[in-house]
């Protein structure tokens, strides 16, 4: 019964993203977004992946939704075996951005001590439990751009290979329109925001694909982190525990947006 809803809720989904109005402004139709579902439902079986076809289409909506006259990329930052990227790609391609897809392709950094374990704040009886290693990409970063090749768009992706520590601090972009972060670790998602948000334009968004963890939703809240480091109020978190809610569904897949962060901190403090 539960897949039966699941399946209903998707498909109600499904209808939404074809008829919306989102791509007008890059002419895209709706035999187009037609073509989309087909590649992002097929993409989803036939590589092993981490995230599921209704998170790839919002996404996707996403990148069809913000302006021609704001110019930047889009960033990834995790891929595992590439099957959100194949989805990224096609929608950057019909946008006319670049992907930039970050990943070590080796699997997770060594943890710190203290994220060893992370709790969900869907069941506090439950944790997940990292390990250096873990998702490391089939076939390595070549592995990952075979199947971009066969399925998506190569031609508008750069790969950049490393531990976010490292590789973001020297991306070669100076503007990005919307990041996807599927890091894990808490660790991790700190470097994605300490190197990547500067870059993010206002009115963008920063998605996160670990919206249970307690661990990694608090930095969107951290006052201490973000007036430091940016100087800013932190952005909050939209779909915190479970996710945004799409077509009646928990999507397991939330956001922050960039607004003014600095104006609101020196209003804040007259």
């Amino acid at each position: 019964m539960k897949l039966l809803i699941k399946i209903i809720q998707f498909l109600k989904y499904l209808t939404y993203f074809i008829f919306n109005c989102s791509g007008r402004e890059y002419n895209i139709n709706l035999f187009s977004k037609i073509h989309i579902v087909a590649a992002v439902t097929l993409n989803f079986i036939r590589v092993k992946n981490l995230t599921d076809p209704l998170q790839q289409l919002m996404m996707i909506e996403e990148i069809f939704r913000i302006p021609r006259n704001i110019k930047g990329d889009i960033v990834e930052c995790g891929c595992y075996n590439g099957a959100s990227t194949v989805s990224l790609s096609i929608a950057c391609a019909l946008t006319k951005r670049k992907l930039f897809v970050c990943d070590s392709f080796e699997g997770l950094p060594a943890p710190d001590d203290d994220e060893k374990y992370d709790v969900s704040a869907n069941d506090l009886l439950k944790y997940h439990q990292w390990e250096k290693g873990q998702f490391a990409s089939n076939g390595g970063m070549d592995g990952v751009k075979k199947v971009v090749a066969r399925y998506g768009k190569i031609e508008v992706c750069e790969f950049v290979k490393g531990y976010f520590r490292d590789s973001l601090k020297t991306i070669k972009t100076d503007s990005v329109v919307m990041i996807f972060e599927d890091a894990d670790l808490a660790s991790s998602v700190k470097d994605c925001l300490l190197y990547l948000w500067p870059k993010l334009q206002k009115t963008c968004k920063f998605y996160c694909h670990e919206p249970w963890s307690i661990s990694i939703v608090s930095l969107f809240y951290n006052k201490t982190f973000w007036e430091s480091k940016f100087s800013s109020k932190p952005p909050g978190f939209f779909g915190s525990g479970r996710g945004i809610i799409k077509a009646g569904y928990y999507t397991n897949i939330g956001y922050a947006k960039k607004g003014d962060g600095k104006k609101i901190l020196i209003e804040c403090k007259k």
